[in-house]
């Protein structure tokens, strides 16, 4: 039976965390955050939609794992398989995130005038034979954050996975698998609905030396701290931030240090299916070998209202917390 865990930040609700036991085998069943909310108690999630009913609010979702002795690869995505050549397919494949323990609360993060809440979680990835892919120590965390006059509930998440499959691990995308700017997978919000036709912002490109903006001085203004950006244009690109924005809310999706490096590519959608994911294997397949660990941690935040781009950009300087005795999250 599936069970829930409460995440609040000083008494005030902040998202519900599922264990995603009773959802259908072709989901991928996986733990998520349904609803995740803001300060306000505005609903940004959204779960089990009518065009990918395998959607489930907020966690780690992957869609294409190549796993050695599997026909096809391990889809902890939900739904069919994209297959270069083919298109997307429905095949028996669809592997589970199975929560094998939910423990590690605090006390203090229990009180109703607890500042932060933390869910500590151990995972088995399986395909969908049962065959082990690997294991996962997974840590949630939520606190408040405040920036630029802004008050942001904050969902980080630091996970670190193991492979104990026996072989050789390579996670990738439809777009690593041959489909062009479907490179989705990683830490993943499907949005609330009403953030069809939302903006998107990301923080801007270096300026080359030679700015054509410069004045006859040769003094460049200040640049900006936050651009907007269509659909398009933020689809694939590589950044230390991407936020989207409505008229009820605002989302920030940041990563924190992670065996890719750098900044992540994102995909992003805001027309028809609104979503937002760090996906650090859109372009190209990252591996993992044989009893090999990689480390993990991505941060959302949420706001109410339609906030400022140096609001974004200033919530996403702010230092990722410590969130165990490893700390794998850096600054």
């Amino acid at each position: 039976m599936s069970a829930s865990v409460p995440l609040s930040v000083g008494g005030r609700p902040a998202g519900l965390l599922h264990d995603g036991t009773d959802e259908p085998t072709d989901h991928s069943p996986r733990p998520f955050v349904h609803p995740l909310l803001t300060p306000g108690g505005v609903t940004v999630s959204g779960d089990r939609p009518s065009d990918h009913p395998w959607h489930h609010g907020l966690g780690i979702a992957l869609s294409t794992v190549t796993v050695a002795g599997q026909a096809h690869p391990v889809n902890l995505w939900g739904g069919p398989t994209f297959l270069r050549g083919e298109g997307y397919v429905q095949l028996p494949n669809n592997g589970v995130q199975q929560v094998r323990s939910t423990d590690g609360r605090s006390a203090d993060s229990r009180s109703s005038d607890a500042t932060e809440d933390r869910v500590r979680q151990q995972l088995v990835w399986r395909a969908a034979d049962g065959a082990e892919v690997l294991a996962e120590e997974r840590i949630w965390f939520v606190d408040a954050v405040r920036a630029r006059g802004v008050d942001w509930f904050r969902t980080t998440v630091s996970s670190r996975w193991t492979n104990t499959g026996g072989g050789g691990l390579a996670f990738g995308s439809p777009t690593t698998s041959g489909r062009p700017d479907a490179g989705y997978g990683g830490f993943f919000l499907r949005l609330a609905q009403t953030f069809d036709g939302a903006t998107v912002l990301g923080a801007p490109d270096p300026s080359p030396a030679g700015d054509p903006h410069r004045d006859a001085g040769g003094v460049r203004p200040p640049p900006p701290t936050a651009v907007e950006l269509d659909e398009a244009e933020a689809m694939g690109r590589s950044g230390p931030w991407l936020g989207v924005r409505s008229a009820t809310a605002s989302v920030l999706m940041v990563p924190g240090r992670g065996g890719h490096g750098g900044p992540v590519p994102w995909f992003v959608r805001t027309t028809g299916t609104p979503m937002l994911c760090a996906a650090p294997f859109f372009h190209e397949e990252v591996a993992l070998a044989p009893a090999a660990t990689v480390e993990w941690a991505w941060s959302v935040l949420v706001a109410d209202g339609a906030v400022p781009g140096a609001a974004f950009a200033a919530a996403a300087r702010v230092p990722f917390p410590a969130v165990g005795p490893t700390d794998p999250l850096g600054t």
